[in-house]
């Protein structure tokens, strides 16, 4: 079938019946032209629909927040999306997420800071610094970093792998090893330190659920809630050289709160 041929037919005929003015000008596009715009146009909008989406999400994952401490005598505090806890020292910077996504939390830093991973099994926990990458899946560590030549890394608990990012060297530090980097770029192990970040520290707009969980981390016996309704208050507070009984009392009493301590746990009520 010659499909110009019948639009020909179809046009003098509606000349003929008066149907249209004849000196009105009808365009026929030919058909097999008419299908290969159609067809670019729906690839076109296929192609937008996922260039779209793909810049959706590249922006989602890059909505990044910085975390700075400027208090020069105190630790920062600062619990992430996932539930894990960074202690930043004066004058460092955690660059992260918003919220995590995919199947890896990686962040940046810039200065010193004590991590408490939270455990992610199938999502390490990567933090990037000049000179190193550590990829962990849930322990306790404290990174001392400056510029590209300095590093020093200790575990608590757990195991950490870190990399030379120069070289792609790595070692393995397990609990109660410290790993730093020597004059000559190489990785050495040798002893930790952690009790300067507990010393002082200072939380910002973190949940009252957040700071127990920190303090649990050096009190001998369990902090709890006699209501979970009490978790979700926030607060802004500061600790010096305080004991757990000391900290406890302080949130207590600026939250107009009570707390018992029967010497197998401190419970925290109105």
């Amino acid at each position: 079938m010659d499909v110009n041929k019948a639009w020909d037919r179809l046009y003098t005929q509606l000349v003929d019946e008066q149907l249209i003015d004849q000196t009105e000008k009808i365009v026929v596009m030919p058909f097999i032209t008419k299908m290969k715009w159609a067809a670019t146009i729906v690839v076109l909008c296929v192609l937008g629909g996922a260039v779209g989406l793909y810049l959706s999400s590249i922006n989602e994952n890059n909505l990044l927040v910085s975390i700075h401490n400027n208090d020069i005598s105190n630790i920062l505090v600062k619990t992430l999306q996932d539930g894990s806890v960074v202690y930043l020292a004066s004058g460092a910077t955690l660059t992260c997420p918003e919220r995590f996504a995919g199947n890896k939390r990686q962040v940046s830093l810039q200065g010193d800071a004590l991590f408490d991973i939270h455990s992610g099994k199938d999502c390490p926990f990567l933090i990037e610094t000049e000179p190193v990458l550590v990829e962990v899946m849930g322990t306790t560590f404290n990174i001392k970093t400056a510029d590209k030549n300095s590093f020093e890394l200790s575990v608590q608990h757990g195991l950490v792998k870190v990399t030379l990012k120069a070289t792609g060297d790595h070692i393995f530090v397990e609990t109660g090893e410290t790993v730093r980097l020597n004059d000559h770029l190489q990785l050495l192990k040798e002893p930790q330190q952690f009790a300067r970040y507990t010393e002082k520290m200072c939380f910002k707009d973190e949940r009252l659920d957040n700071i127990v969980h920190v303090i649990n981390k050096i009190s001998d016996k369990p902090i709890c809630f006699s209501d979970n309704a009490l978790k979700n208050r926030e607060i802004t507070i500061t600790f010096n050289n305080k004991t757990v009984g000391e900290m406890v009392g302080l949130l207590c009493a600026v939250l107009d709160l009570k707390y018992t301590d029967d010497e197998k746990e401190i419970i925290i009520g109105k």
